[in-house]
């Protein structure tokens, strides 16, 4: 391909296989396998083309073996067509980009009927047929280490599980931990000191035979069996009872750890012992054997609904989903108290949709007064117009700063020219300086964005409870699962009284609607300045009273509106 001399459109692919390479930078990782060392990379590689990066596909994380697997890939391969003056694709390597050399043929037709080159900048095969050669032979290395790599992980995991150690992540119940041994850290298995008791209750009601898989998901969620936090789900969550149900079939928690389908001793502490373990076998193969094997039955109310019995007697009890058959063959499906199973409660069974019916009334309560949202809107359009003043000014202030930041170090290098003042003494000031500037530079940060998505959000839980029953009972279950986390804590079930043919529902609201109606309720009894004077200016407040309208924005507001 012949350059004009001038710089030609290209576009930049840029990988790494494991998320934990996003923190490496060159000074960790030398291998450069990081996003920001690749970038550095290409960018000088396309200075000598010479060619002009026009747009960057960043595929972070992604461990497929085959480019199908990769949508940044994809999307990459979608732009070229749609712009057919891009004349090159850089790589940091070929191995970022394929992992094995069919990938790469492929890829090397669709690109050179596009007419574009694919240029790796940690490898310059030069031009021509013999330069097509290396590149191919390249990407057969690539994908012979590729395989052998992968025999090799698989070959150290089999010997690792023979010699009981454990693959992956800890199971719940035990955690992840270092230990010094003769002065070496050495991974392990430690049973949790939090879940680990938890989850051998979970065996030992389980083994009792009078619990179904939900009942015990129920029972332990009341217990307070949580999972662990991980990236993809940050916060702790019950077990759910497709989880609790391999775990009652997991020899892992005898003692044993299993691999490509062979057990094996394990060096971790059992969490239960043999003759639970098979009191709990026996349970499942009884229940597998009549016919009544456990199934996990999903309800989008599943999990959310409470008694108000149990809750007035100062305990918690969920109600538990369940499904019978009657005599002509008839599915009914029931919520139950869990501790009326045990007869602590005398809750009746209700119909599912009974209960269905009752909590879409119940959304009714949750509408708010017209004359409330219309005054809200009004002081949040104040607030991010008040607020917006407040961040000009104060990135006025912060660029006066630079710029008296700028003029000192004019004036310690002429200093420096003069010979005035010794060069380790500059050389310290400007660094001092420089720090003055980055911390300056963050300040910098537009925060008028972050503001405006605050209230959009409220505005949005506004518009939320503008008509909530209609939202409600128009949507699907899966709509109505989302609005239930979104605008309830618990709901709580009761049976029907004397005065209607429906349970009777209950409510914790989350913070953020609590709130709204808590400040609607004051509005309305004329206690709040809501819609009577709006807020001072900003540079007029004399304390955080002034502020009236953050009577209206609570805490915890993003996470609670952002489900919908």
């Amino acid at each position: 391909m012949k350059s004009s001399g001038l710089p030609e459109p290209a576009v930049a692919y840029l990988r790494v296989s494991d998320k934990k390479q996003l923190n490496t930078a060159i000074d960790i990782d030398p291998d450069g396998n990081s996003i920001a060392t690749q970038r550095e990379t290409i960018e000088k590689r396309a200075h000598t083309l010479p060619a002009n990066i026009v747009k960057e596909f960043v595929e972070p994380g992604v461990s497929g073996q085959s480019i199908e697997k990769r949508p940044a890939f994809q999307q990459m391969l979608d732009y070229l067509r749609e712009h057919p003056e891009v004349r090159y694709v850089i790589v940091y390597m070929r191995s970022r980009a394929f992992r094995n050399y069919i990938d790469a043929a492929i890829t090397k037709r669709q690109l050179d009927l596009m007419g574009v080159q694919l240029i790796s900048a940690k490898e310059d095969f030069g031009q021509g047929i013999y330069a097509d050669m290396m590149a191919a032979i390249t990407d057969i290395f690539n994908d012979t280490q590729n395989r052998l790599s992968g025999q090799d992980i698989s070959t150290k995991m089999l010997h690792k599980a023979m010699n009981g150690g454990t693959c992956g992540r800890a199971k719940i119940g035990y955690i992840n931990a270092r230990v010094d041994i003769e002065g070496r850290q050495v991974n392990t298995i430690r049973i949790d000191p939090e879940r680990g008791p938890l989850v051998v209750r979970a065996w030992e009601l389980y083994a009792t035979g009078d619990y179904t898989i939900e009942d015990l998901e129920a029972t332990m969620a009341d217990l307070g069996l949580t999972s662990r936090p991980s990236g993809r789900h940050p916060v702790a969550r019950p077990v759910s009872a497709g989880t609790l149900h391999t775990m009652l079939s997991d020899p892992y928690y005898v003692g044993y750890v299993e691999w490509k389908g062979e057990t094996y001793p394990g060096r971790h502490e059992p969490l239960i012992g043999h003759d639970l373990f098979e009191r709990v076998q026996e349970v499942l193969r009884h229940r597998s054997a009549n016919g009544s094997r456990d199934r996990v039955h999903n309800h989008y109310l599943k999990g959310g609904l409470f008694c108000t019995r149990c809750r007035d007697n100062g305990e918690t009890s969920r109600l538990v989903y369940s499904k019978t058959t009657g005599r002509n063959g008839t599915r009914y499906a029931y919520f139950v108290c869990r501790r009326s199973q045990a007869e602590l409660c005398d809750l009746p069974s209700l119909p599912v949709e009974m209960v269905e019916d009752a909590i879409v009334e119940h959304y009714r309560a949750l509408q708010l007064p017209a004359d409330f949202v219309t005054e809200t809107r009004a002081l949040l359009t104040g607030v991010l117009d008040d607020e917006q003043a407040n961040v000009r000014e104060m990135h006025s202030n912060l660029n006066r700063q630079l710029k008296e930041l700028a003029s000192k170090e004019s004036r310690l290098i002429d200093l420096v020219a003069d010979g005035t003042i010794p060069k380790d003494k500059v050389r310290a000031k400007l660094l001092e300086l420089e720090n003055q500037r980055k911390r300056i530079q963050a300040g910098l940060v537009d925060t008028s964005e972050q503001l405006a998505l605050g209230v959009n959000v409220l505005r949005q839980a506004i518009d939320l409870i503008a008509d909530p029953y209609a939202l409600y009972r128009d949507a699907g279950p899966e709509t109505r699962r989302l609005l239930n986390e979104t605008f309830y804590e618990r709901l709580y079930i009761d049976d029907r009284d004397d005065t209607t043919t429906t349970p009777r529902v209950a409510a914790d609201r989350t913070p953020i609607f609590a709130d709204l109606h808590r400040a609607a309720r004051t509005c309305r009894s004329g206690a709040s300045g809501i819609g009577q004077k709006r807020r001072p200016h900003p540079h007029k407040r004399t304390g955080a009273g002034s502020n009236k309208a953050l009577a209206v924005v609570p805490a915890g507001i993003e996470p609670a509106t952002s489900r919908v």
